[in-house]
């Protein structure tokens, strides 16, 4: 005779019911690399919407360093004599400052245009110590939201406290210009291929995106790869 029964089954079964011992499903791999300049305010925002990936993936986010504007002294120059002569698009200041809100940033205009060298250094530091994520989002935070000089040891190192990581040694490491081969290898590489704007993601080396493009994109276009639906060609 069937018979059939609505219940528990002991122990095992309460505890699967009440989901303890369960684990959910581990998020899919996904590895990054931003390829991105701190002065460059999309590069901020494009950071904002590929980090919503994390969500998804488990995302495994790699900075490249950039050069945008090489001609910068160390001390940095004022806004109004970097940009003196240029002339921006109507109105394109006011949307950035509206894409960047939407993105969850407060955006300014800082007012000095900084040298990122040391920046770029003092990522590097962070990415060996195991806090890039953190410390790549408050260097841009420190520079677009709190306008900030970046090219500034003591800014660089009151930032690095402020995500728990040893300022001295900070201070240190770039005083011996322990990460600029480092940095100076990043820029070399961005500039032999052939990567002419920022921010450029490249997502398991072998596909990219540029832009700060709208976050659906970012999300189809790691889900496809995931999948093995989209590959590079050549």
């Amino acid at each position: 005779m069937e018979s059939w029964a609505v219940g528990f089954e002991g122990d095992d079964d309460v505890e699967r019911h009440a989901g303890i011992g369960t684990e959910a499903p581990a998020k899919p791999r996904l590895r990054v690399r931003m390829v991105s300049d701190y002065i460059c305010p999309w590069c901020f925002v494009g950071l904002a919407r590929i980090e919503r990936l994390g969500e998804e993936f488990d995302l495994d986010l790699e900075a490249c360093a950039y050069n945008l504007r090489p001609g910068v002294p160390p001390e940095g120059l004022p806004r109004d004599e970097a940009y003196r002569g240029r002339q921006f698009p109507e109105g394109y200041r006011e949307r950035l400052r509206q894409t960047a809100r939407e993105a969850g940033i407060e955006m300014i205009s800082p007012p000095v245009v900084a040298n990122t060298f040391k920046a770029h250094e003092a990522t590097e530091f962070a990415a060996e110590q195991g806090q890039l994520r953190p410390f790549h989002r408050a260097v841009f935070e420190a520079y677009w939201e709190r306008g900030e000089n970046i090219g500034d040891i003591e800014v660089l190192c009151s930032i690095t406290a402020a995500c728990g990581l040893d300022s001295h040694a900070l201070r240190q490491a770039l005083a011996e210009d322990r990460y600029a081969q480092r940095v100076e290898d990043q820029m070399a590489w961005a500039r032999a291929a052939g990567l002419g704007g920022v921010p450029t993601f490249i997502f398991e080396e072998n596909f990219a995106l540029v832009g700060a493009q709208d976050y659906e994109l970012f999300a189809d276009v790691a889900r496809r790869i995931h999948s093995g639906a989209l590959k590079a060609e050549g």
